[in-house]
């Protein structure tokens, strides 16, 4: 699928045939032209899922235009790279709390569309999109589907991030669909 941005790697609509909800990694070197392309799509409310300290080291630019309103939510858990398959199931888990109803709130009853974002765009971002289409009346599978897409997009990241970190096992930083399907199955109970 690829991303809308050519300086982003997994920006996208969610299926929802519509702008109103744009996921996304983190979007710290829009050109101006991508800039102008939300405003023209009235995408100027800006939610980062980053913790602060990711927030330092890479900033977004949006927060500082007065075009957009910037939120910085960070999401509880997720940051950290995952040990195994369990642990990241477990880490999805830890995300719904009452940090995350705020977020999916805030981006729910926003006046304007919206980008949301982490770093990659796939795990705390999947959440958050999963949580979303799971409000708005989506079936599980469409919901895997729109998470299994960040694999397409990111696996060249992913692949080149685990020859530099041989510690990280590449089969657990790249989406499965069961990750999802289990988590959704979660929500359920």
């Amino acid at each position: 699928m690829g991303s809308i941005f050519k300086s982003t790697m997994n920006t996208r609509a969610l299926p929802t045939g519509t702008m109103r909800y744009i996921r996304s990694d983190a979007p710290i070197d829009l050109t101006d032209k991508e800039i102008q392309w939300l405003l023209s799509n009235d995408i100027t409310t800006i939610v980062d899922l980053r913790s602060e300290e990711e927030v330092v080291k890479k900033p977004c630019k949006l927060q500082r235009m007065n075009d957009f309103k910037y939120f910085n939510f960070p999401v509880t858990g997720g940051c950290d790279i995952p040990k195994t398959r369990e642990h990241l199931y477990k880490v999805y888990t830890q995300m719904l709390d009452k940090q995350m109803e705020k977020i999916i709130d805030t981006i729910l009853n926003a006046k304007t569309n919206v980008m949301y974002f982490c770093t990659a765009g796939k795990d705390r971002t999947g959440v958050v999109s999963a949580l979303i289409l799971k409000k708005l009346g989506f079936d599980d599978e469409s919901i895997i589907d729109d998470y299994m897409i960040s694999k397409e997009n990111l696996i060249d990241m992913l692949t080149a991030y685990v020859r530099e970190h041989p510690e990280v096992d590449i089969d657990i930083v790249i989406p499965h669909r069961e990750n999802m399907k289990r988590f959704l199955e979660h929500l359920q109970k």
